[in-house]
């Protein structure tokens, strides 16, 4: 399956979480997807990744890819390309 980067929009201040899960790699077959296998490894919280950008990385995984959440800032403030909005 392709590869994902779950990440929030800029400028979508709203959508930050109290536990700082600001993105997410995951295999999954499309976007929708992606972001419900990204809130499926955050099982403690109630779909932090909802309303979150996605943006495919790579065509596959390689072999022995574990998805990962990801704290903090994944992508910077001054990038503004795919996975960033507008």
């Amino acid at each position: 399956m392709p590869l994902f980067l779950v990440t929030r929009p800029k400028g979508a201040e709203h959508l930050k979480n109290p536990t700082t899960l600001h993105g997410a790699v995951v295999d999954a077959a499309d976007g929708t997807a992606a972001i419900a296998a990204a809130n499926a490894l955050a099982t403690r919280h109630n779909a932090p990744f909802a309303g979150f950008d996605t943006t495919q990385v790579a065509a596959t995984a390689e072999a022995g890819f574990v998805p990962a959440l990801i704290q903090g800032n994944v992508l910077g403030d001054a990038y503004s390309g795919p996975g960033r909005g507008a």
